[in-house]
């Protein structure tokens, strides 16, 4: 009875009754919370409107308000349970309320949602959850966080190491001292002139828990004053990723109210990157700690003791009860051998455990735990396929954060999970086999497609007729599939008479780097190439040259072209920069970022890159000479410290295009001569 009456008084109490009207108004019913954690540089945002499910084919009115002020309105049946809002926010920086008034049609009640709705300053370095997606915005591009815990200090070549198989995340357990301070800022350095990120931890002056993260014989007042020194010397950093400020609360008797104070204190000081806490079984903890988290990670650790279907079944339970609110994260293990845990996870249970995560929902995977060379993991062949699934993972970003509608794709079997993405007019499907046995794999599009499924990553494609086709999946084993759903077609097409071979960087056989071309180092070992396909002026990847300190660069030497002597041959490629992302060092002193494009030894040439896509254009005649090999190369270097993309690159004979009365064969760039 008394559980009856409270229950009553909570209703009652969420009735707010409207002056003008008398008519009572429910806050509960309905949820509203912004797209992005915040926002900056953007001229509109997305509200993100929970629907209740008895509520979804209503036919609904909502508006939106900011401080009394019309800035939207919506009509209509949502047939969702997240309804997107778009409105403009041409607004100075500041922290607003935003309101959601709903008006349901045969509905006597008037509904209300609320949401703080944060304007700030924009930063090179700030990081965006994005509720709607589960992903990231870092420098102003998706980002999928796939890395690992590491231990202090940090080895000096571990970064480099890392970075290159693919790896973009790294999260060092570190004691907050004032004596290493300078080792804190030495990996940092090096991680953001790799393009790497860092999940900062902060647990032994935040909310504790993790590995040698205690510290002795200091006050409550001391963890302050370092957490905020702490906050203040890496907040402009670009390495920066997160804030991660607890390890397994719930199993340290960490109180939700400790880390809520913990979190008001970086949003004081920080508000433009997120916080991220790791939990422990029960999995569904989090509730408890929402108003001091923006990511939450679990560490389920299934092997040996329990079957690696945990770890989806984990991810599915966190991505739908925190779906277009917080975004999630899953630690898979890569540890064992001693504690509760007999032994490590073999390749193929890793992969498994890997895939269910991503394929349920996680938009982030950080590994514990990684000690290089082979202590953790033991097996450098199960590291090695951690790094294999980075590069597979960054390939797939722009549709694992995708914000399209998708098109739903079933499984035939129970054992094999499946989930589908859109992006570009391509339907991505992505297959895992929870069992440790090879099984035939049967999946059904809920829509009539035939034509062929490009089989990622393996170079073959199988038939697809009326929405239905099958393979075979290995034991634990995961598979990824491409669809397109209109014909392709390109703005930029290569030149009849291009002699480069894979010009777009599309041939993924190999995933992650560009197939036809060899690579020489430049000086730095953690110089990288990797494919992109978040930037791109064609197909669906460009490729991503990150020069860590100036005259460094990687060379790419691309597969020979035949030429002939007396010949003037037209090279041509498209390039882009981010400024942003340039080391301070080298900007300060006002260094224009170029890279160099050479055919062989016959000619070299230097271009100025720009923050935006443009075409470079130069012209290599071949001498006359009996000993000249019939053969020579394209190589593409990147000298000048910082990130750029390159895309669609081009070399052909330009005497018979100029003299050639033709106009289908004469290029776009003709007016260049």
């Amino acid at each position: 009875m008394l559980r009856k009456i409270i229950c009553l008084l909570i209703i009652y109490a969420a009735l707010i009754y409207n002056e003008a009207s008398g008519q009572p108004v429910d806050s509960t019913t309905f949820r509203l919370n912004p797209r992005l954690s915040f926002y900056t540089f953007e001229k509109s945002a997305e509200l993100l409107l929970h629907i209740p499910q008895n509520r979804i084919y209503n036919n609904l009115s909502v508006s939106l308000k900011i401080n009394n002020d019309s800035v939207g309105f919506w009509k209509g049946q949502p047939g969702k349970k997240l309804l997107r809002l778009p409105f403009n926010i041409n607004i100075p920086p500041s922290d607003y309320k935003i309101v959601a008034d709903i008006a349901v049609t045969g509905s006597n009640l008037k509904f209300r949602a609320s949401s703080d709705l944060f304007i700030l300053n924009y930063k090179p370095n700030e990081v965006k959850t994005d509720r709607l997606t589960g992903g990231l915005i870092v420098n102003k591009r998706i980002f999928f966080p796939f890395g690992f815990y590491c231990y202090s200090p940090v080895y000096p070549t571990l970064p480099e190491e890392e970075v290159v198989k693919g790896f973009n995340l790294m999260s060092p357990y570190q004691r907050i001292l004032p004596e290493t301070l300078q080792e804190r800022k030495a990996y940092m350095d090096r991680c953001a002139q790799l393009g790497m990120k860092v999940n900062y931890n902060l647990l032994s002056v935040s909310g504790g828990g993790g590995v040698s993260s205690l510290i002795e014989g200091i006050t409550e007042q001391q963890k302050r004053e370092r957490l905020i020194n702490e906050i203040k010397a890496f907040r402009d950093h670009p390495a920066l990723l997160a804030w991660y400020i607890s390890d397994e609360p719930t199993g340290h008797g960490i109180l939700p109210e400790a880390l809520e104070k913990i979190y008001q204190t970086i949003r004081e000081y920080d508000p433009w990157h997120p916080v991220s806490i790791v939990f422990m079984a029960p999995f569904l903890a989090p509730k408890n700690y929402e108003n001091a988290l923006d990511i939450i990670m679990a560490d389920p650790y299934p092997v040996p003791n329990s079957p690696v279907t945990l770890v989806g079944d984990i991810a599915g339970q966190l991505s739908s009860e925190y779906k277009g609110r917080k975004p999630v994260w899953i630690v898979p293990q890569v540890f064992g051998g001693g504690e509760w845990w007999s032994r490590e996870p073999s390749v193929q249970e890793v992969r498994s455990m890997t895939y269910q995560a991503i394929i349920k929902g996680t938009k982030g995977i950080q590994y514990f735990v990684r000690q290089g060379l082979n202590l953790f993991p033991k097996s450098t062949s199960t590291w090695n396929e951690c790094g294999r699934m980075a590069v597979e993972i960054a390939g797939l970003t722009p549709w694992l954060l995708s914000d399209e509608e998708t098109i739903p794709v079933k499984s035939g079997s129970q054992n094999i999970l499946v989930t589908s993405a859109i992006h570009n007019e391509q339907l991505l499907i992505m297959a895992v086999n929870t069992k440790n046995y090879p099984q035939k794999a049967e999946f059904t599009i809920s829509r009539s497609l035939s034509g062929r499924a490009r089989v990622l990553f393996e170079n073959r494609n199988i038939p697809v007729s009326s929405g239905y086709f099958s393979d075979l999946l290995s034991a634990f084993g995961s598979q990824s599939y491409m669809i397109n759903l209109k014909p392709q077609k390109e703005l930029i097409t290569p030149f009849p008479g291009n002699l480069v071979t894979d010009p777009g960087f599309e041939d993924i056989n190999s995933p992650g780097v560009p197939a036809s071309c060899y690579a020489r180092n430049g000086g730095d070992r953690g110089a990288t190439y990797f494919l992109d396909s978040r930037e791109h002026i064609e197909g669906n990847h460009s490729v991503r040259l990150i020069t860590p300190k100036e005259n460094s660069s990687v060379r790419l030497r691309f597969f020979p072209v035949a030429v002939n002597p007396g010949r003037t041959y037209i090279i041509s490629v498209w390039a882009k920069a981010d400024p942003e992302q340039r080391p301070a060092v080298v900007t300060i002193k006002n260094k224009m970022q170029y890279f160099e494009i050479s055919l062989g030894e016959f000619g070299t040439k230097q271009f100025t890159l720009e923050s935006e896509w443009k075409q470079f254009v130069t012209f290599v005649t071949i001498p006359y000479n009996n000993d000249l090999p019939p053969r020579t190369n394209i190589i593409l270097q990147m000298p000048s410290a910082g990130v750029a993309w390159f895309d669609m690159l081009q070399v052909f004979e330009g005497v018979d295009i100029i003299r050639s009365t033709n106009p289908a064969l004469r290029p776009p760039w003709e007016d260049l001569w």
